[in-house]
């Protein structure tokens, strides 16, 4: 591979229909001096092939070989960040195997990165993310904004507010400087890498946040995560609302297990301002032993406040059903 300050990082797994449009989105970028670093999770279709077939056409373009075989796309992203970090790449961006690139996707996001940096230093950690087009199987449009698709109820004026309590980042959208990821690294076993990453972001530096659309996020029947819609989103809930119960409190517990993590590195590292770490050991504590009154106080101080009403109640209701939550439990 080419040196370059810049380098994509790719994930794939049984991607061998759709990862040849989303390498030639990446080829076809405005800016050209990047790497593509990409690593198979185990596939057993031609993927990998079709990703060697590439890295011979362009010399840009390489493959992790780390012979681990497939351990899930969080870790994965987890081994491809750390190899980054080996690297001497100043900034990262994240990429799924089966979406299509905006041509200006990676000046945009660059330039903001460096007009972030120009103001607050390199040492300074930046995360960069931004909305999605919603796109079917053939790139057939569903929905102009994912956001406005999904609902989604981030804060972009304080993203640590809603951060601790559930993911607002699409991995395949996000680019960061070499200050975050140096942050960032180890990512916690169990964690979601995109996730962990705005967390970091928002507690020790800056997230930018664009509305426009960089990604065509194609929908299909093997997304690991995908963009189900409202709707069919409240007739999941009525059709199997336990399913639903049980997901959402697994995904809870992945983020409070970030929080203490969270909260870890802050305090071993010093990093972040005292009044951002002040506000990850309130929420924290909103999770441990103390009376309910108490946690209660703690989640209050701590900032965490969902946007919606409905789900500020729900909120409450997990932290006082669940007193004995601690770190590595």
């Amino acid at each position: 591979m080419t040196e370059s300050a810049v380098l994509v990082l790719l994930s794939s797994y049984n991607g061998a229909r759709y990862i040849a449009e989303q390498i030639e989105s990446i080829r076809g970028q405005t800016f050209h001096d990047w790497r593509l670093l990409v690593r198979d999770d185990g596939s057993s279709d031609e993927t990998k092939s079709i990703v060697k077939q590439f890295s011979a056409l362009d010399d840009r373009i390489g493959m992790l070989g780390d012979n681990r075989g497939n351990v899930g796309p969080w870790a994965s992203f987890g081994l491809l960040l750390s190899a980054a970090a080996k690297t001497d790449a100043r900034y990262v961006f994240l990429s799924d195997q089966d979406d299509v690139w905006s041509p200006g996707k990676m000046a945009s996001q660059l330039e903001a990165l460096r007009s972030a940096e120009k103001s607050h230093g390199a040492s300074h950690p930046i995360l960069a993310h931004s909305d999605l087009e919603v796109v079917g199987e053939d790139l057939e449009p569903i929905h102009p904004s994912y956001r406005r698709f999904q609902g989604l109820s981030h804060d972009f004026n304080d993203p640590l507010r809603t951060l601790l309590i559930h993911n607002g980042m699409v991995g395949c959208t996000i680019a960061m400087n070499r200050a975050l990821l140096k942050i960032a690294l180890p990512l916690p076993a169990g964690s979601a890498h995109d996730w962990w990453l705005g967390l970091c972001a928002a507690a020790t530096g800056t997230v930018l946040t664009t509305g426009e659309r960089t990604v065509r996020y194609r929908q299909h029947g093997s997304n690991a995560i995908g963009a189900p819609g409202r709707r069919a989103f409240l007739s999941r809930i009525a059709r199997h609302p336990l399913d639903f119960i049980s997901e959402s409190l697994g995904a809870f517990d992945v983020g409070v297990r970030q929080s203490f993590e969270l909260q870890k590195r802050l305090t071993d590292r010093n990093l972040g301002s005292p009044e951002m770490r002040r506000r990850v050991n309130r929420y924290t504590e909103a999770f441990g032993s103390r009376p309910i009154r108490s946690r209660i106080s703690s989640l209050r101080e701590s900032g965490a406040k969902p946007r919606r009403p409905l789900a500020r109640l729900l909120l409450f209701g997990i932290v006082a059903a669940f007193p004995h939550w601690k770190a590595g439990d």
